[in-house]
């Protein structure tokens, strides 16, 4: 059409015809760079309500009946009116309100807003305050960092970091063909022979049958068999008396007792609160049982995992059944990290406050999801894909949280029974306080009688049930805010709660909680780790429940598995479990039993280059399987159900190097309290666990500084150890009471062949019964025993 124009017109008209298209051209131009001007005006202005205002004018809470995350709400205003004066800007509420020119009216009422980002308002609302989006429409349009170049994530890294294997999400694979088909016992064996057949490798042989019993009671229960049953299975070594075996084993009390010491592990479980008072804490033990016992149940670990973070808000009120109590009593879970009840006295409130809320953030990151949220408290990520915001976002879901020690554990009608008993004792006690007000201050006497009255008449009050607990403050959930090098005292821009952004972005919509007094966070973040479309939470449970059978997880770190952590040996196999355990109700025991039966479990250690297995040395006993295998063999473990932390004795310079264990006082928090000797060989898990003093016995041999989270204990072998063994109380009083077991047998050949059942799990042979008589020719059975506890045969297993 212009070139015709060109054609059929004089120059004079093709000049004003192309001067006009410029014009248009650039009044075009100017309006869209108007429109792309307003557009960021608007994005960075409703940006800045969003951080400094929503938590009080939002969804949730509408403070003044004021909301500024909707358009229309925002239009409509509040109680005090509009907030735009479209003919005079400066004059709007909303410029007056953040710029403090109004004394009755300065928002936010903390951290205000700088000069900067008051213009910033000024100019939007000199614009019209144009409204580009509105929160749900802007964030519903964001997707994962794969689809939405807009995901802040992928924006911050530039596209990159999104090739981490733990992102993507649970499929179930198709199980493998193998070639030898007859050899797989479940679909575990066919995932790893699969591996193993393309490298052109085959299997180790079984394990012995003895050996195989060892391996299960020491893996399923931490403690060594009784030797009939070893003789039992080795005289009838069929698939159906290993099968009712390990059912007994997963069905033993000692089960919850060996693997609720892994979780508590996880957890950094400790008896005391830490720092320079280590202050023990008297409940903290029913969180310890709870976890046991959740264990031997079988709860579900989706159930597990709400119970721990949100326990309390799915119960309404006082607890009307056990499975109530127990909710309760694992919100413990939110109370095991260090707390210092020093820092009011230095008016560290607010330090402590951000330490509580930055260890629930990076333990949960770790203990459930595998992620290293402490690595982006100040600043991003270094190499995973997870910003400095998201170490807050996910903290935010905790901000309400207070101790819960006024909480009753009692359920309903032991409750109403105590009420009703302490009620008119209760009056009484306020009749005796009327009359010491009206006693004059200077009668000591008179007042102190009446104070000795007050005191008599507590004591017949009856005690709630108390426990280590944790839920939600009755005060409103201040605003969190990002903290510039984690430093609480340098609070930026304020987040929302919401799950690491890399694949959910959006801010978080609360579920809502059985306890009305509590508002839902805890329990939307518990519902989120346990859903189907969260890649992180069952493939960490599994390759747990895998490093706990076989020493190394299918992916070496348990608590990382991001960009700097392990990859997996065998990820399809992990995603087959993972699926496997959400498929199957989150059993653990049914993952734990697939494990324990698959050939692999069942093969020797690799022997040679010949064969192979994923098992390629022995293992060493923990320090809690040792102790536990010492008091069994000499028969002195005593099999007490819980309740309170069992004190040992310490010796006196570890008593007289502690500052705090001098410095107790009546409530008896701080001092060290040996138990009745006859409890003090209870089995492991039940001992004391300090934070500034752990057990020297149990410390020589690995036990794992209870402060931060331990993913895998550590598996030294070090000259001290061999001294402890061998000359520790333990190992002494041990070997003592093993003889005493002994010493009543009608001959030294007798004695020598029921000291290996004790301590080998078999007979001796011709060549080590000799070498024994010979020994006992010299020494003592008791140090016969000593020499037998000391033996790698009793420190190690296969």
């Amino acid at each position: 059409m212009i070139r015709l124009m060109i054609r059929s017109r004089p120059w004079r008209t093709i000049d004003a015809i192309f001067t006009g298209m410029i014009l248009v051209v650039g009044s075009l131009a100017k309006l869209n760079a108007a429109q792309s001007n307003n557009e960021d005006l608007s994005r960075s202005a409703i940006q800045l309500l969003r951080e400094k205002c929503i938590a009080c004018h939002g969804a949730k809470k509408s403070e003044g009946e004021l909301r500024l995350d909707i358009e229309s709400e925002f239009r409509k205003g509040g109680e005090r009116g509009s907030l735009i004066d479209a003919k005079d800007p400066a004059k709007s509420l909303l410029l007056r309100s953040i710029a403090g020119q109004d004394p009755d009216l300065q928002m936010p009422p903390k951290n205000p807003l700088s000069p900067a980002q008051v213009k910033l308002i000024q100019r939007w609302l000199e614009a019209g305050a144009p409204w580009s989006d509105t929160r749900e429409d802007s964030q519903a349009a964001i997707g994962d960092a794969w689809t939405d170049v807009n995901n802040p994530i992928r924006q911050k890294f530039n596209g990159q970091r999104l090739e981490l294997w733990s992102l993507r999400p649970i499929v179930r694979p198709e199980v493998p063909k193998v070639i030898n088909q007859a050899w797989p016992n479940n679909p575990i064996d066919s995932f790893v022979l699969a591996k193993w057949e393309a490298d052109g490798r085959v299997p180790s042989a079984r394990l012995d049958p003895r050996g195989l019993i060892r391996r299960l009671s020491m893996d399923l229960c931490g403690l060594p068999p009784d030797y009939s049953e070893v003789s039992s299975f080795i005289e009838n070594p069929t698939s159906s008396s290993l099968d009712s075996y390990i059912d007994r084993l997963i069905g033993s009390p000692d089960y919850g007792r060996h693997f609720g010491r892994l979780w508590l592990d996880v957890v950094r479980y400790s008896d005391s609160n830490g720092f320079d008072w280590d202050e023990y804490r008297k409940e903290a033990w029913r969180y310890r049982d709870y976890v046991i016992d959740s264990w031997n149940r079988d709860l579900p670990y989706s159930d597990f995992v709400k119970q721990q973070l949100a326990g309390d808000e799915l119960v309404e009120g006082t607890p009307s059944e056990p499975e109530e109590q127990r909710s309760l009593i694992a919100t413990g879970y939110l109370r095991m990290g260090p707390q210092d009840n020093a820092a009011p006295l230095f008016n560290e409130q607010d330090r402590s406050r951000a330490e509580l809320l930055a260890d629930l953030t990076e333990t949960t990151g770790s203990a459930f999801l595998g992620l290293t949220f402490s690595c982006c408290r100040c600043h991003d990520h270094k190499t995973d894909p997870l910003s400095h915001e998201d170490h807050y976002r996910f903290r935010a879901f905790f901000a309400s949280v207070e101790y819960g020690d006024k909480l009753s554990l009692d359920l309903v009608e032991r409750a109403k029974e105590i009420e009703a008993h302490n009620a008119p004792l209760e009056k009484e006690i306020e009749q005796i306080d009327k009359e010491i007000k009206q006693i004059p201050k200077e009668n000591k006497a008179k007042r102190k009688e009446l104070d000795d009255q007050k005191s008599t008449v507590r004591k017949k009050m009856l005690p709630y049930t108390r426990g280590l607990l944790m839920t939600d403050s009755e005060k409103e959930v201040g605003p969190t805010f990002l903290f510039e090098q984690g430093d609480h005292r340098l609070p930026q821009q304020q987040v929302l709660p919401g799950f690491p952004s890399v694949l959910f972005p959006k801010d978080a919509s609360f579920d809502p909680p059985t306890n009305p007094k509590t508002r839902g966070r805890r329990l939307t973040l518990a519902n989120w780790i346990v859903s189907d479309h969260n890649p992180w939470t069952a493939r960490v449970l599994v390759n747990r429940l895998w490093q706990a059978h076989f020493g190394t997880g299918l992916v070496s770190t348990c608590n990382d598995f991001g960009l700097s952590g392990g990859k997996p040996t065998h990820p399809e196999l992990l995603d087959w479990l993972a699926a496997e355990l959400m498929e199957n109700e989150w059993s653990i025991k049914h993952v734990q039993r697939l494990i324990v039966t698959s050939q692999v479990y069942q093969q020797q250690v690799t022997k040679g280059p010949s064969s192979v297995s994923l098992r390629s040395h022995l293992r060493r006993l923990s320090a809690e399987q040792l102790r536990d295998s010492l008091l069994s063999a000499s028969g002195l473990l005593q099999r007490i159900s819980g309740g309170t932390a069992v004190w040992p004795e310490l010796p006196n310079e570890i008593l007289q190097a502690n500052p705090a264990f001098l410095d107790d006082n009546d409530t008896k928090t701080k001092g060290w309290y040996p138990s009745a000797k006859e409890r003090q060989t209870a089995r492991s898990i039940y001992l004391i666990q300090k934070r500034t003093v752990r057990l020297p016995w149990l410390e020589s041999f690995d036990l794992p500084e209870n402060s931060v989270s331990c993913p895998q204990r550590e598996n030294s072998i070090v000259a001290t150890q061999a001294l402890t063994l061998l000359n520790g109380e333990l190992t002494v009083e041990a070997s003592i009471a093993m003889a005493n077991r002994l010493k009543n047998l009608d001959s030294q050949r007798s004695q020598i062949v029921r000291g290996f059942e004790y301590a080998f799990l078999r007979p001796p042979t011709e060549l080590e019964t000799s070498a024994s008589l010979d020994f006992l020719s010299r020494h003592s059975l008791e140090s016969f025993c000593r020499a037998l506890l000391n033996a790698n045969e009793f420190l190690f297993y296969e």
